[in-house]
């Protein structure tokens, strides 16, 4: 009782703050934290009482489950319905849908000048399933046959986690698991998308069973394994999950000590199984490092806003530092919601040239500019912590299709859609794609990037409520992910899916 009540007190001024400032970033386009503050003291009770429900009402539904004897799983079937579900979405985006950054990861496979700016051993795959097939005389087919490959993977990560699930939890918990990988949405749209988050999140999702599982029931020969090579081929498909990876193991070592030194040892070993095998590539590819603006989409953007909106109270030093770093005023270009157009333009030679400087410069504006620092940094994450009411986030929730686009180095045939139904993935790129299906009332909402995001965290909370230890050790690990995404170019839909993939396995509640 005093446990659920200090847990709905902390989370619930959580969610008033996210959404107290969420709201202001969303109609007014900036925040004015004193009124906030003085909103989510408001909203505060409320949102504990809210909490303080649900939690009860969690308790009463897992009260009423009936302990009988349950009828085994058996992943093999629910990778086959799985299949089964998204085959319709195939035919419709038939041969997948092929945006993003598919054509630039295309350009290295047929140029042979690799880049470790994309996942090289997504870009390998991708490129080898395409090259396979325009030797058998069609690019089209090759692209098929990668989507073909990628669906079986997913589906084969999906059914092992919702496997582990049923060891760690039960059978019935793990089916519930499986109805949703098969027919929510979001996963029939993923899995056909050839870009890398999808495979990420299948393999998020089994990393996360297989951590939950080794914590809540120890580590077996074989269930280490598992969780190693999982590990590892979830950090080679994202850095992000590298950063997320060393962070957890520090902070589970430091927290548990003993009781989870195996795990941690398993994720450990995992991490430098994934250095390894990615310097392999980068040596066998020649793969030149990927450009460090990457990492700095939250400088950027305050630097860019602070002299858009307020060069008048910069020095004419400060300016001229800014000029240097966003060349052709491509300051003018910022974009509250995403860093691209201008971090696009960003001189990254100019800031290696004299780091030291240039950190002065940054740490000087932001003390003439606070509040320009912090609204870039809501403006540019709102909607990856609020549930938004629109989508308001510049390009599309989720890119369908094939994309014609960035094609100024082939000389060959490209990808062609071949849609068996061209109207259905017509409306679909409008109605889902464009907007993230926010015109449709309350449907909306389950593919809403801040409601999947407060949905997560309240799982993490009712771990913490329920006595906290291994289940929310492993909590922690999507927590540390999702705090890398914020730093990340832009809150999109694809990026979102890792959370999505996340969610029935946050949502099982172990034996006992």
């Amino acid at each position: 009782m005093r446990r659920t009540v200090l847990v709905s007190i902390a989370g619930g001024a959580a969610y008033a703050l996210a959404a107290s400032f969420g709201h202001q970033a969303q109609t007014l386009g900036e925040t004015l934290p004193l009124r906030a503050l003085g909103t989510a003291a408001a909203l505060w009770l409320p949102c504990a009482a809210v909490l303080y429900a649900l939690f009860s009402l969690g308790d009463r539904l897992a009260a009423r489950r009936i302990c009988k004897e349950e009828k085994p799983f058996r992943p093999l079937r629910v990778m086959a319905l799985m299949l089964a579900c998204w085959l319709p979405m195939w035919l419709v985006c038939f041969p997948g849908a092929f945006s993003y950054d598919v054509p630039f990861q295309l350009e290295q496979v047929f140029t042979g000048a690799y880049s470790a700016h994309h996942p090289l051993a997504h870009t390998l795959l991708l490129g080898g399933c395409v090259v396979l097939g325009r030797a058998l005389g069609s690019i089209t087919l090759g692209a098929a046959l990668y989507t073909a490959v990628q669906m079986a993977l997913l589906a084969a990560c999906f059914a092992a986690a919702c496997a582990s699930v049923s060891r760690f939890a039960s059978a019935r918990a793990a089916r519930w698991a499986a109805a949703f990988f098969a027919v929510y949405p979001l996963h029939m749209m993923m899995s056909v998308s050839a870009t890398k988050d999808v495979l990420f999140g299948g393999l998020f999702a089994l990393t996360l069973a297989l951590t939950t599982e080794a914590l809540l029931r120890g580590v077996t020969r074989r269930l280490g394994a598992s969780l190693v090579l999982a590990s590892a081929g979830m950090m080679l498909l994202r850095n992000n999950a590298v950063y997320a990876a060393v962070a957890w193991v520090l902070l589970i070592l430091i927290c548990m000590r003993r009781r989870a030194a195996r795990v941690c040892a398993c994720v450990a070993l995992g991490i430098a199984v994934s250095f390894a095998a990615n310097g392999v590539m980068k040596a066998a590819t020649h793969a030149v490092d990927g450009d460090l603006c990457e990492m700095l989409s939250w400088p950027i953007q305050q630097m860019a806003r602070a002299r858009s909106l307020h060069g008048e109270l910069l020095t004419d030093e400060e300016r001229a530092a800014v000029d240097a770093l966003m060349p052709n005023e491509s300051w003018r270009l910022y974009d509250p919601t995403i860093s691209d157009p201008v971090k696009f333009e960003f001189d990254t030679q100019e800031l290696l040239r004299d780091p030291g400087y240039y950190a002065k410069i940054y740490v000087s504006i932001g003390k003439k500019c606070p509040k320009a620092y912090a609204d870039a940094l809501v403006m540019h994450t709102y909607s990856f912590w609020y549930p938004y009411g629109e989508y308001g986030v510049s390009g599309y929730y989720l890119q369908l299709g094939v994309t014609d686009q960035y094609y100024d180095w082939c000389d060959f045939e490209h990808i062609e859609s071949r849609s068996l139904a061209p109207r259905v993935l017509e409306a679909l790129k409008w109605r889902f794609g464009a907007q993230g299906a926010m015109q449709w009332p309350v449907i909306g909402y389950f593919f809403n990037m801040g409601a999947i995001v407060w949905a997560m965290m309240f799982f993490v909370l009712r771990a913490w409520r329920n006595g906290g230890g291994a289940r929310l050790a492993a909590a922690m690990l999507p927590v540390l992910l999702w705090g890398t995404f914020l730093l990340g170019p832009v809150m999109a839909g694809r990026y979102i899916y890792p959370f999505v993939c996340a969610l029935p396995v946050l949502a099982s509640r172990e034996r006992g």
